[in-house]
């Protein structure tokens, strides 16, 4: 009789030293330190319009927000190659920009006030439910009772 298969842990999945995981891990982490790089050293106050995208065949990926950074970038393209080569990895040939303009646009949006309203007998009707509810349910619905209150 075939034994059963018994499937990794979790742990073990996350801690492994080698595995799919493992390389996704190790290339986010590059991917990481290439940027912070980027970002810190070579052009201060370009992290909100461009990032490290890739790392492929010692082609390195750079997403811009622009034509506009994209041209800057350009013609400091040789000067971080130089300085990527130097600092973080000899075998980097080339840079490849890429103008993503998704990237400008991502900010975090403000959350909107809850347009929705309780009234008066519906709040009556979660406080008569509440007393005979479970304490938990009991607070969650008195606390959906007391939003008819802010209304007013």
């Amino acid at each position: 009789m075939k034994s059963r298969y018994n499937p990794d842990t979790l742990q073990d999945v996350l801690t492994a030293k080698s595995g799919k995981l493992a390389k996704i891990q190790q290339k986010a982490g590059q991917l990481q330190v290439i940027n912070q790089f980027l970002t810190t050293q070579l052009i201060p106050g370009c992290e909100e319009y461009c990032r490290v995208a890739n790392l492929r065949q010692g082609i390195l990926v750079i997403e811009v927000a622009s034509g506009v950074w994209k041209t800057r970038l350009l013609q400091l393209s040789q000067s971080i190659l130089s300085h990527m080569q130097e600092h973080i990895s000899p075998s980097l040939h080339t840079i490849e920009l890429i103008v993503n303009p998704q990237l400008f646009n991502e900010k975090p949006e403000e959350p909107k006030p809850n347009p929705r309203k309780i009234s008066a007998d519906t709040a009556q009707h979660l406080v008569a439910l509440a007393e005979h509810a479970p304490p938990e349910l009991a607070a969650t619905l008195s606390r959906l009772a007391k939003l008819a209150d802010r209304d007013k």
